[in-house]
């Protein structure tokens, strides 16, 4: 039976269709495009991250030493701001602020739109709403109804709930989610806080339909689908699969990956040039009015020579 998944991994690969390359006759990324373009490796640059109706959110990749959101007016594409985000968890609401938590100091921030000013979080600990410390409290009315272990595991459960629906329910706006499993930013008429305790997830949850608790709208992701950078220079024409191979370092943990090719197609003034690469390509969209195309971790710009 161990072998079924190995067996199951070869039928797959070995099943799998493989193509020749389509144009063996066309050049490689740079050695195509160094006829009629100049190509610069730019290190890192910051792409489209998020947008709302008045900003655009850019962010440099997770590989650059210094991580950074860029804040942008969309009317008129002014820079408004740069905040650095090393070890910051985020989300970005529908408003345009920012939440999140240093990893680092373990403090929760928000950056109000619109001057985007750091201004710390209530951070909400729940260590009196834990099984030990609610029998502790509640430990005379468990004597007095002499309750056994699930009765008084019942009373404590009810407690907690009821407090958690008083105090952080019903006066809730709504909620949004950091990447932790247990973190959420609760927004409040007044205030927002950041809680990130097991205990709200305990019992009766709080992301259920019991409490009926609303997300909060959040930023949209999609606007480098539009034309607000301007026109696309880079169009995936076609990609084939060379070969797949299993990979994996013992029998019990395999998978199985693939060479591939990507043919594209690039414009640049009345330049037209068509070449293929080993991995994907990427257009960055950008406010600097530079063609920039990322290929893994490395961003080339490209000009038309003079």
């Amino acid at each position: 039976m161990k072998y079924t998944g190995i067996i199951f991994l070869l039928l797959i690969t070995f099943s799998c269709k493989t193509e020749e390359d389509k144009h063996p006759e066309m050049l490689f990324f740079e050695e195509a495009l160094k006829k009629d373009f100049i190509i610069e490796n730019v290190g890192n640059k910051p792409n489209y991250y998020r947008d709302t109706e008045k900003y655009v959110f850019l962010k440099t990749d997770n590989s650059a030493p210094k991580k950074e959101l860029i804040i942008y007016n969309k009317k008129n594409k002014e820079q408004l701001k740069t905040i650095d985000i090393d070890n910051l968890e985020f989300v970005i609401d529908r408003e345009g602020t920012i939440f999140g938590f240093h990893n680092e100091s373990e403090k929760a921030f928000t950056y109000q739109a619109p001057l985007f000013d750091k201004k710390q979080l209530e951070t909400v600990s729940l260590d009196q709403l834990s099984d030990k410390s609610l029998k502790v409290t509640y430990a005379s009315e468990i004597a007095q109804k002499e309750l056994d272990e699930a009765a008084a595991d019942k009373l404590i459960n009810e407690i907690r709930n009821k407090t958690i629906q008083t105090t952080f329910v019903d006066s809730l706006n709504c909620a949004m989610e950091l990447y932790g499993s247990y973190e959420l930013i609760l927004k409040y008429p007044s205030k927002e806080m950041y809680v990130n305790d097991r205990l709200l997830f305990k019992g009766s949850f709080l992301k259920t339909k019991k409490y009926d608790m609303k997300d909060c709208m959040l930023a949209n992701v999609t606007l480098d689908e539009t034309d607000y950078f301007g026109t696309k220079h880079l169009k995936l024409e076609d990609e084939i699969t060379l070969s797949y191979h299993l990979e994996g370092s013992n029998h019990f943990v395999m998978g199985v990956s693939s060479n591939k090719l990507y043919y594209y197609e690039f414009r640049l003034n009345d330049k037209i040039t068509k070449f293929k690469s080993a991995y994907p390509i990427k257009e960055i969209d950008n406010f600097e009015d530079q063609i920039l195309l990322e290929i893994g971790s490395d961003k080339y710009k490209i000009t038309t020579k003079k």
